[in-house]
This record gives structure tokens, C-alpha cells and sequence, in this order.
């Protein structure tokens, strides 16, 4: 995947409980932060993209990240 791709660009997503919504795409480790994190998130996964995702339950944003670099070792 281009490492292009994890610039702060919106990202177009389709979940039923979210018809309009964008979120953005962060890289690995942003997104292993936000799990430790002290916000409260809810999963937002795009399945059919292979996205990994996390929704801000106070401010509604949403956060993506490729599955497939999910789980690479952290340098």
C-alpha cells in the first residue's frame, strides 16, 4: 500500500449506522494509540475495504486504518 494514502485525507465510508460520514485514514501506530487511549470509541470497520476503524462516540470522528499493517511489528 502507498504511503500516501495515510495523509490526513477523508476517506468515503458506508455503515449503516454512519450513511454519510468520512473518516480518516491513520497510520498503524496512530490507530494502536487511539485503542489505549482514554476516549470512547466504538469499532468502524469497513470490511469490504479492508479497513480497520474506530469511531469517536463524543465527537463522531472516525478513524481507518489498513488492516493488513494493523499487526506489523512496531519499530
Amino acid at each position: 500500500m502507498d504511503a500516501a494514502i495515510f495523509q490526513n485525507s477523508p476517506v468515503r465510508i458506508s455503515h449503516t449506522s454512519m450513511p454519510n460520514s468520512t473518516g480518516r485514514l491513520v497510520n498503524a501506530r496512530e490507530f494502536r494509540q487511539l485503542l489505549v487511549s482514554h476516549r470512547r470509541l466504538i469499532r468502524a470497520d469497513q470490511r469490504g475495504q479492508r479497513l480497520k476503524g474506530l469511531q469517536d462516540l463524543d465527537t463522531g470522528e472516525v478513524f481507518l486504518t489498513d488492516e493488513r499493517r494493523l499487526l506489523e511489528a512496531a519499530h
